[in-house]
């Protein structure tokens, strides 16, 4: 008996197919974060254009069933922002969407990756998400570009529970590592979460520090278009601008076609920050070991384009 039983195991054991997780048959990602309210995501999630929305909070579980058909379920709220606050005026309004999600790999002009596309039962609410690694996910535009977002929030929800990992920078754009800037100035806006980077970098700050602005100035030499300086105004309560220049690293060991800017403070005991360019509109916090940074329910670890 205790033959035959061991037999079954092992059985069972080899039966799964190649790469598939033998720990569960349903995997979970929850992911969390917080995103503008603009035009083009209220038309993706079908909220009201004539609302006011200044932000959406994000509660996004994704169901990896392996051989059966994947699906997400997701909560938001959203609404005007309580000034002062991380919530929402009089609590905001709430929506719960549930839907399929497929998963696919694409390699176009524009961006390669994972990508992950959620469809609800209603055909008019659809988005997706390309994946940077397994806590951090970007949303696309309906052509497949990376969302811009705000001084306020970014598109980029973050794994609940994640961690900095060891893995791959990826190069979201097969061209990223040949960008062709035409600004001779080019600014980026965000808030991120304030505990870890500070950590990370050393950055002196109180308890009471639950967020960080940031504003990045990169300056081009006027002709050939290379790095020369840079003005990085990060606040708290009321720092003073962080002046040096800047270089682009093209390539890492694992992956060549990754792109990263690395600003050189002109005061040493300023942090020489990092980022991984996800294309000429979005920025994401690196670590010192070059690894991607990972948010929270409220703000994520990116910087968006200023667009002028």
């Amino acid at each position: 008996m205790k033959l035959f039983l061991f037999c079954c195991f092992v059985a069972l054991f080899f039966s799964y197919p190649e790469g598939l997780s033998r720990q569960s048959p349903d995997d979970e990602i929850v992911l969390q974060g917080s995103t503008p309210g603009d035009s083009a995501i209220k038309a993706m999630l079908k909220i009201d254009q004539a609302k006011l929305v200044d932000f959406i909070r994000w509660d996004l579980t994704l169901h990896l069933a392996p051989n059966l058909k994947n699906t997400f379920e997701l909560y938001i709220s959203y609404g005007e922002n309580e000034p002062n606050t991380l919530g929402f005026k009089n609590g905001g309004e709430k929506k719960r969407i549930q839907g399929t999600l497929g998963i696919f790999k694409m390699i176009k002009s524009t961006l390669r990756g994972e990508i992950y596309k959620l469809s609800a039962g209603d055909p008019t609410i659809a988005f997706s998400f390309v994946k940077l690694n397994d806590n951090l996910f970007q949303l696309l535009t309906t052509d497949d570009k990376l969302m811009v977002g705000n001084g306020g929030w970014s598109y980029c929800l973050n794994r609940k529970g994640g961690s900095t990992i060891s893995s791959t920078l990826p190069a979201l754009s097969p061209t990223v590592a040949n960008l062709k800037p035409n600004r001779h100035t080019e600014i980026f806006d965000g808030r991120t979460p304030c505990t870890e980077i500070a950590k990370e970098y050393g950055i002196p700050v109180n308890n009471e520090c639950t967020k960080l602005k940031w504003r990045l100035t990169l300056y081009r030499d006027s002709l050939t278009m290379e790095p020369t300086g840079y003005t990085l105004l990060r606040i708290f309560r009321k720092d003073k601008d962080i002046i040096g220049k800047w270089e682009i690293i093209k390539g890492t060991s694992d992956n060549p076609a990754a792109l990263i800017y690395r600003l050189l403070p002109k005061d040493k005991s300023d942090e020489a920050l990092q980022f991984l360019v996800g294309d000429e509109n979005v920025l994401f916090f690196l670590d010192k070991k070059q690894q991607l940074m990972v948010g929270d329910e409220n703000f994520s670890f990116a910087l968006n384009r200023k667009l002028q």
